[in-house]
């Protein structure tokens, strides 16, 4: 897995500066500018409640990259104060 931080985009939210890493990234395909990534963040419960299974958002790595992710799960993390949220492309859910 490789390590990211970014911006996660909520609606007219922002959850900014967020870590995680990548378990997959895949270039956009022909006229797409979407990258396909999937991985785990790591989050506050502050953070994780601000979101919900099955429901798309947009992360936005520092790098520019960026595409739409669902989040399959999200639970504790094994350390005081940290949720891991797992993520995968939107475009999984369509195959």
């Amino acid at each position: 897995m490789h390590e990211f931080q970014g911006d996660l985009l909520i609606g007219g939210a922002r959850l900014k500066q967020i870590h995680g890493e990548l378990a997959n990234e895949e270039p956009p395909n022909g006229d797409s500018h979407e990258w396909t990534l999937a991985g785990q963040l790591h989050l506050t419960p502050e953070q994780s409640g601000q979101l919900e299974v099955h429901r798309p958002y947009r992360l936005v790595l520092s790098d520019g990259r960026a595409g739409q992710v669902i989040f399959l799960r999200i639970d504790a993390d094994g350390q005081p104060d940290q949720m891991l949220a797992n993520f995968q492309p939107t475009a999984a859910l369509h195959q």
